[in-house]
């Protein structure tokens, strides 16, 4: 009968492992290695602790088989007794490594029949089911390095010895303490060398064959992981030279990489850089080094931190806070001095192999050259580990490659990729620097290696303190990246500066050429924030996309390989170009070898239990899922109003109730599902959706069997598994009031560097250009041409675009701080908040066209001289209270039912369809009439963009003004909430809307293909399906219509299949019947007429018109809102402009026909209307400011006004 073996799926989703009775089949596909054979004979399945599996092997009478046991522990061990009084209250932590191998065979042998078995054990190898992994490993192991015993006994209770001395494989009969132990970590490292260097050469020839050329060779992005990331670290220390110390040369570069590689980077003579102890402990004592170790519950401690500042523990309970740490050295590092982590074998032997291939005619190709090779390493050479500029590199490289019959093409697609990126051109970039490298010659990379070495070396002689304060401070910033990643399981193994005890704000610091410190860009932190988070979850993998504005090359990061488990090699440290006896390590984290220096007082280290937790105890209705129902904590206002909202609202619509504990238990699933898919609630405020940690309390809650409060028991069921896929997120543009300096910074700062508004021939003049050449007006395309850009925009910045809304009430009040130009337009600095340096504001000096102003006086955009002067300007309460004219036109915008006429609607259905016979006096009734969204939408943006004028009021120049990106998001908000409200508008999906293509996010001038370009269709949607949202306000909208689902539209109808539709006036057809919205006619019976002034025939101009409208007998032509009664409103006609050359933008089909129109309401003069039907008009140039005669305007397209009465 065989065995009861059983195999693991790690479901990697937060759930159970799995556990499945092995059949024979299985068995005899998987376990057919030495110890899956070894398992399935006699009583060998039955073994369930370390020492009876090592006494398996250790009792054999044939010696072949006797093991080699090493142990290992997690730091240098300390003397307890002498660090505190109450010693017992620490347990010391060892693990007991035993490698067992036939004896005719090398430890980890490639040959057939070899096979090396490893066996750890903890500290209690007699515990059941106690022993920590077996392996018959035909791979990488990690670098534990053996300890020398003597240095253990300080640290061992009673308990231990006892335990320790019964163990034949761990003391000797007659022995002292430990004495089976081999003390040479030397022999472990050569066998776990020679394991990593045969698994590479396995996963070479499965990918790269030796007798053969692999044409279209698999798993790319895993063999140019180990170049671009780090997939593992070592860890090292300064070596001692006497009285000094040297630091050694893998603290700065890859040294593991090239030192292996034959490479001719490396040609100058690295030199040695020495510092001595008494600076060192300065250093040491400034950043307040400890060696930390959780204190056990109940004990003092000597410090707070919060309970993940070790690393290492994965747990996710909410409710672990701060804990108690003891300090087990004070000022120290351990006993070994300067710790580092480094770069790994690992990844070295991986970039070996993957540039050694054969090639033909025996010879050796790489996967990328070596001037490719060359560049890449010189991109951040200064940081070997965790480099972000690197990490976003990997984005470009292919997911596979093909041989062309010389090398493979994988170089020359990854370097195309890499020009074609939008990062390419701009400076301070990885990608820019991988470019301009790209061009270097080898010579010039040799000179910037050593004049990065001379300058670090400089810096330890001018001011040792302060360079290795710096220097260890960039140590401990490597190992808070490391620390919450699965390959940390050291806990108290390395230092920790008490100088940053806040963990939870992240230290992102890098070494720049010149030896100094400085702090991590914004785009590299995002890529390294997003990159470690991934890493540290249940299902640990390298993030799909590292950027915020992905680049036309095709990521290849989601197809990485996962990162590997395994903990950080330690590795012997070796000085270079020195005669005379080689330094010794004065350490290493993991070991204390013998060596001729001075020891730290003798002390020792180890390792605490795990600190012992209540367990969690699950979600109830009473205490908790009511509670995120009645008052979420998270929305925006006040949590029990939108409460109180959630639940009368699912009353009216749905006839259940959200406050009831068993309509909730009935439709949790599905509540569950609309709320972590954003359909619920019903919002246009992001910041109302629940939270993940919500989301997960409500999910624990359901899969706990609906507890209703602690003294319910029910039956757990998992009724909603753990996501697989990651929740809904959307890039979310705020109200540019509601930012705070340190938010608004980052804005200007993307302005500053990437987009350069101060320069010209950069991206800021580029986009300009665009706007000024291609941009839509007069037509339905208006407003969706501009959300395409927009979004380009943002993918460039990789930053969403704050809105200005000047659609609050309070805009329309001088005296409010909503008035005039928000104040962050008009300020002249900021603080960039990379290197807080102070800048000039790029909201305010952005340059113009070409650095000329429209009105020729200023290199940087110029607005209206009486917003800028402010309240202390004469026509500042004139100016402001424009608004309240410009927020009725928006709110009657807003109230139309059709978005806009189509071309075919324009001629059926509409004025004149139903008019028999035609006179000059034919009566207003007669005439069925619509307005529409987009041509009362349009007619209030051309008077905003006016009235901040003269850049913004000349379509030439407009795009150039900064606050045209925050004032084009406002009306984008605006006209969404229409597009929301109104799911059954038609639209000419088709349109293409052009230079734009895949949906905004980048551009084609030249294309023929106009199926490539985003078209109307794919911008006239919900923004949540292009990936962002709007924030609330700051200041509430004058008027907004509810959405379709305030409305209780599920879905829209479907219209059409008319095969005709009858005009009005024809026998039995009481009206023109309409898709595109309602038309309304004449009324039969007496109906309220309201009059309006109508400009019809308006078409594009050249220059920029603002149109005052007053009654004909007016005595003021003052356009003031509040203080003329006579003043009907205002319609601002923004020109094309006269292009770049001064002859007009060269695509002269931006505009449609003079055939839009323009209208005001003109209900607040209706009395003096009904006495005189004409109005009188002023026209001005809004460049010159100078009054247009009527003999000139009369000459221009739609400027000439009528007014008609019509029922509203």
């Amino acid at each position: 009968m065989s065995p009861q073996l059983y195999w693991r799926k790690f479901t990697r989703d937060g759930t159970a492992d799995q556990n499945t009775l092995a059949d024979d089949k299985f068995l005899g596909e998987n376990f057919t290695d030495f110890f899956g054979k070894w398992l399935q004979n006699g009583e060998n399945s039955k073994v369930i602790t370390c020492h009876d599996l090592v006494m398996k092997f250790w009792s054999d009478e044939d010696p072949k088989n006797k093991p080699k046991t090493f142990a290992v522990a997690d730091a240098g061990w300390f003397n307890w007794k002498k660090q505190h009084s109450d010693w017992t209250l620490f347990k010391p932590f060892i693990r007991f490594l035993t490698l067992v191998k036939p004896h005719d065979r090398e430890y980890f042998d490639a040959e057939d029949g070899a096979w090396t078995l490893c066996i750890v054990g903890g500290s209690r190898p007699r515990d059941k089911y106690g022993f920590l992994q077996v392996a018959s490993w035909d791979g990488p192991w990690i670098h534990w390095l053996g300890v020398e015993t003597s240095s253990f006994k300080n640290a061992l209770s009673e308990e231990d010895i006892a335990e320790f001395k019964d163990l034949p494989w761990i003391t000797r009969k007659g022995g002292s303490l430990l004495s089976a132990i081999s003390t040479n970590p030397n022999n472990l490292e050569d066998a776990i060398t020679k394991g990593v260097d045969n698994w590479f050469n396995t996963r070479s020839s499965l990918d790269f064959p030796e007798d053969k050329i692999n044409t279209n060779p698999t798993n790319i992005p895993r063999w140019v992981a180990h170049l671009f990331l780090t997939t593992t670290i070592n860890i090292g220390c300064a070596l001692s030279d006497d009285s000094k110390y040297i630091l050694p040369p893998n603290h700065l570069y890859d040294y593991e990489l090239l030192h292996a590689m034959d490479t001719d980077l490396m040609q100058p003579k690295v030199p040695q850089i020495y510092f001595y102890e008494n600076h060192y402990q300065q250093a040491v004592k400034n950043l307040q080094f400890c060696i930390l170790m959780p204190a056990r519950d109940g004990a003092t401690g000597d410090v707070v931190l919060p309970w993940h500042a070790l690393g290492g523990d994965k747990r996710e309970d909410p409710g672990l806070k701060d804990l108690n740490f003891m300090k087990l050295l004070e000022n120290s590092e351990g006993l070994s001095p300067f710790n580092f982590l480094h770069s790994s074998y690992e990844d070295a032997a991986g970039v070996i192999q993957m540039q050694g291939l054969n090639g033909l005619d025996d010879s050796v190709i790489g996967l990328f050259s070596t001037r490719t090779f060359n560049a890449i390493m010189m991109v951040d050479f200064w940081n070997p580990i965790y480099s972000w500029k690197r990490g976003i590199l990997m984005q470009y490289v292919p997911l596979e490659t093909k041989f062309d019959g010389q090398q493979y093409d994988l170089d020359a697609c990854f370097v195309d990729k890499v020009k074609n990126s939008p990062y390419a051109k701009l400076q301070d970039t990885p990608e820019y620097e991988f470019l301009q490298l790209l061009d270097t010659k080898l010579e010039t990379h040799q000179e910037s290696i050593r004049a990065y070495f001379k300058a670090v070396k400089a810096r330890m002689k001018k001011d040792p303190v302060a360079a290795l304060e710096d220097y260890l401070t960039l140590a401990e910033s490597r190992r808070r990246i490391y620390r919450p990643l699965p390959l940390d399981e050291f806990g108290p193994t390395m230092p920790f500066a008490l100088k940053y005890p806040d963990v939870n704000v992240p230290m992102y610091l890098e070494m720049a050429p010149d030896g100094t410190l400085r702090k991590i860009p914004s785009r590299g932190q995002a890529f390294l924030t997003k990159w470690t988070s991934s890493l540290s979850g249940v299902d640990p993998q390298i993030l799909p996309s590292a950027e915020a504005a992905p680049s036309k090359a095709p990521v290849a990061i989601d197809a990485l390989p996962r990162p590997s488990r395994l903990a950080a090699p330690c590795q012997a440290t070796s000085s270079q170009g020195r005669s005379g006896p080689a330094p010794v390590a004065k350490g290493c984290p993991f070991m204390s070898a013998k060596s001729a220096v001075k020891s730290t007082n003798g002390n020792t280290a180890a390792k605490l239990d795990l600190v012992t937790l209540t367990p969690k105890r699950s979600p109830t209705w009473t205490d908790d899922i009511l509670p995120l129902i009645q008052t979420p904590y998270w929305v925006s206002g006040d949590p029990s109003a939108t409460g109180k909202l959630w639940i009368d609202k699912m009353v009216e619509w749905g006839h259940w109730n959200l406050a009831s504990y068993e309509d909730v238990k009935e439709k949790a699933v599905s509540i569950y599902q609309h709320l972590r898919t954003k359909s619920m609630p019903i919002t246009r405020d992001p910041q109302n959706y629940w939270p993940e940690e919500a989301l997960e309390m409500f999910r624990t809650w359901v899969n706990a069997g609906f507890p209703r409060d602690s003294s319910d028991s029910p039956s757990p069921d998992i009724l909603i598994p753990k996501p697989m896929d990651a929740p809904e997120s959307f890039k979310v543009r705020r109200d540019i009031m509601s930012l705070s300096k340190e938010e608004l910074a980052v804005y200007q700062s993307k302005l500053d560097d990437i987009l350069q508004v101060g320069a010209l021939g950069s991206k800021w003049q580029e986009l300009g250009l665009l706007h000024a050449y291609w941009c839509l007006h007069y037509q339905e395309a208006t407003f969706l041409w501009h959300r395409a850009y927009l979004l380009y925009v943002e993918k460039l910045i990789g930053f969403p675009i704050p809105y200005w809304n000047g659609y609050t009430p309070a805009a329309a009040d001088p005296k409010s701080p909503f008035a005039g130009i928000p104040p962050m337009f008009l300020e002249e600095t900021y603080i960039h908040p990379e290197d807080a340096s102070e800048r000039p504001n790029p909201l305010k000096f952005a340059l113009s066209l070409n650095g000329h102003s429209k009105t020729g006086e200023c290199e940087f955009v110029t607005r209206s001289p009486t917003l800028i002067q402010g309240p202390s300007s004469p026509n500042w309460g004139r100016k402001v209270g424009l608004f309240k004219l410009y927020h009725d036109q928006i709110a009657q915008a807003l109230k139309q039912s059709t978005y806009t006429t189509s071309e075919t609607a324009e001629h059926f259905g509409v004025p004149w369809a139903n008019i028999t016979t035609f006179s000059d006096d034919q009566p207003d009734g007669l005439y069925p009439y619509r307005f529409d969204f987009d041509g009362l939408f349009e007619q209030i943006h051309d008077n905003f963009h006016g009235w901040v004028g003269p850049d913004m009021a000349d379509n030439t120049y407009t795009a150039f003004d900064p606050i045209f990106l925050s004032y084009h998001a406002n009306m984008d908000r605006l006209a969404g909430i229409f597009i929301d409200a109104h799911p059954e508008s038609q639209f000419t999906s088709g349109f293409p809307l052009q230079p734009f293509i895949n949906n905004g996010t980048d551009v084609s001038y030249d294309d023929p293909r106009r199926w490539r370009y985003t078209t109307i269709g794919d911008m006239a949607k919900d923004t949540r399906s292009l990936g962002y949202m709007y924030a609330a306000p700051a200041s509430p909208d004058v008027f907004t219509p509810e959405s379709a689902a305030e409305q209780g539209i599920a879905s829209p109808r479907a219209s059409g299949g008319r095969a005709i539709s009858l005009p009005a006036g024809i026998p039995d057809q009481a009206e023109a019947k309409h898709t595109n919205g309602v038309i309304k006619t004449a009324a039969t019976g007496p109906v309220e007429k309201q009059p309006f002034v109508v400009f019809t025939g308006v078409g594009c101009t050249t220059s920029s018109y603002r149109i005052d409208v007053f009654t004909a007998d007016a005595q003021s032509l003052t356009p003031d809102v509040t203080a003329n009664p006579d003043f009907i409103g205002q319609i601002t006609r923004i020109g094309m402009g006269r292009g770049r050359q001064g002859d007009g933008p060269p695509n002269s089909g931006r505009c449609r026909e003079p055939a839009a129109t323009r209208v005001l309401a003109a209900g607040r003069v209706k009395e003096q209307l009904v006495k005189e039907s004409r109005v009188k008009i002023v026209v001005t140039n809004v460049e010159t400011e100078q009054e247009v005669a009527k003999e000139e305007y009369a000459k221009m397209p739609g400027f000439t006004p009528k007014v008609v009465w019509l029922a509203t």
